[in-house]
């Protein structure tokens, strides 16, 4: 990643975004790059061994890196493997009970270093198939969640990333209306207390809603044991045959789904990886990323007891499948066209006839805006997840939306789904914007400078040529060479 790296503390640190509001696989092991986990260079510690100690049958098979492993480490992992007394693989003794563990290749997040999660602790039976090898190397920490990732709990579910969203505004690239967005959610229980980002972050493991080091990322909040998250699927999901609606329409009640399973949204960052979601059950519904660490979390959704994750705000769905597999959740799930109607976004882009107050393109490198803390907030009425947030009106609720004091929500669409944060002094330029019907300005803009490198990656800027105008917005391609770009309040960017 370009410039310094940042400063993560305890399993790299990282973090978010902020002002809240929310609305509206396959049987794959997501091998990922050896990483910065990775540099037991895979094959030499394997830590099979371990693996062998566990159970007489210790498998000198590990050596064949197995299926959960695969063949991703440059060494041969399978020359550790052969630390079992027995050498017969199949034969894993005592620790036979969760014999294929390692198929799932659980504990290979990606480049969490030990892609064998079957390895390491012979409960896991033939330590050969998770294979010490896998994504980074040294199967230690890995090979530990083994044993208690065994079974449905295997199941890593498929990242993608797509651009299928319906209705963009002035067919800016990325500029989605609120129909095109229909995220899902994967639930995961927590197994070891884990922290949230809302960003880079170099400071103290121990502070929460405080920047430290070079970046101004922050720990949003720590999740105990027992408690779930929700990690995002990817968000444009539909793609309409033609116009949604019917000229002079704007209330269909259609689905704007494409997809009830969507691939989970791709993890950013350094290894092991940082996921976008949510916490319940246990910790507080803030979006942010956490890291995407076998020790501290377990796919849950095939537990048919663990209860639904329906979003932040209670009014999304769970994905119904993952895998190859059906989920199953408790407290009653919905589909993803009950969660979003046709006729959502009718007013994304200015549609007075809808009821938003206007709206259009603008010339983007003549509105350069830096991120700032909003004035006129006020105390909120209603629980907030930390003493110095405050609210902000949308309409007739005046504690809709929370002011955090390091930084904004970036949406994927105005009133729809949080995507990243924003941090205060980020530089941005809009490319849009549109005063939506409860009379909320909204700007749809590109980040050309970030306290959050990693995690809110910049854009160089290069889709807004001298011929992008507000005139022309044909020539404008918002984030045309990778970075962020969302929708944000035009508060945040006096």
């Amino acid at each position: 990643m370009p410039g310094p790296r940042p400063v993560f503390v305890a399993s790299l640190v990282l973090g978010a975004f902020a002002l809240a509001s929310a609305c509206g696989g396959s049987d794959e092991d997501v091998t990922g790059d050896e990483g910065a986990g990775g540099e037991a260079a895979v094959g030499t510690g394997g830590a099979s061994g371990a693996a062998g100690v566990a159970g007489k049958g210790g498998a000198g098979a590990a050596g064949a890196a197995g299926k959960g492993g695969g063949s991703a480490g440059t060494g041969a992992a399978g020359t550790s493997g052969a630390s079992g007394t027995s050498g017969a693989a199949g034969n894993a003794g005592a620790g036979g009970a969760s014999g294929q563990a390692g198929t799932g290749g659980v504990a290979g997040f990606p480049g969490t270093g030990g892609g064998g999660s079957g390895g390491a602790a012979g409960a896991a039976g033939k330590a050969g198939t998770g294979g010490a090898a896998g994504l980074g190397g040294g199967a230690g920490q890995a090979g530990q969640a083994a044993a208690g990732q065994a079974g449905a709990a295997s199941c890593l579910p498929t990242q993608k990333a797509s651009t299928d969203g319906g209705g963009q505004c002035a067919s800016l690239s990325q500029a989605w209306t609120a129909r095109g967005i229909n995220v899902g959610y994967y639930a995961f229980k927590v197994t070891k207390e884990i922290a949230q980002y809302s960003g880079d972050y170099g400071g103290d493991p121990a502070a929460i809603f405080t920047a430290g080091g070079a970046t101004k990322g922050v720990i949003l909040q720590k999740v105990p044991v027992g408690a779930y998250v929700g990690l995002s699927s990817t968000g444009p999901n539909y793609t309409p045959e033609g116009q949604c609606f019917p000229s002079g329409s704007c209330g269909l009640d259609e689905s704007a789904c494409t997809n009830d399973s969507p691939p989970m949204r791709p993890s950013l960052g350094p290894a092991p990886g940082y996921v976008w979601g949510y916490a319940y059950q246990g910790g507080s519904h803030m979006q942010g990323w956490f890291p995407y660490d076998p020790a501290s979390l377990q796919f849950a959704g095939f537990d048919a007891a663990h209860p639904c994750a329906r979003g932040p705000a209670g009014v999304d769905y769970e994905v119904h499948a993952a895998c190859g597999k059906p989920t199953a959740c408790a407290g009653g799930n919905i589909s993803c066209g009950q969660a979003n109607r046709c006729n959502e976004g009718a007013d994304d882009c200015g549609a007075t006839s809808c009821g938003a107050m206007s709206g259009g393109p603008l010339t983007p490198s003549a509105w350069k805006r830096t991120v700032k803390a909003p004035t006129g907030v006020h105390a909120c009425a209603k629980a907030v997840p930390h003493p110095s947030v405050k609210c902000f009106a949308n309409g007739g609720d005046p504690d809709f939306f929370f002011v955090y004091p390091f930084g904004a929500y970036l949406y994927w669409a105005q009133n729809s789904t949080t995507k990243h944060w924003l941090h205060y002094g980020d530089q941005v330029q809009v490319y849009f914007h549109t005063r939506d019907a409860q009379g909320v300005l909204w700007d749809f803009v590109e980040v050309l400078q970030s306290g959050a490198p990693a995690l809110t990656p910049k854009s160089d800027g290069a889709g807004a040529p001298g011929s992008c105008t507000s005139a022309d917005p044909s020539t404008c391609t918002p984030c045309k060479n990778g970075g962020t770009c969302g929708w944000v309040q035009d508060v945040f960017l006096p």
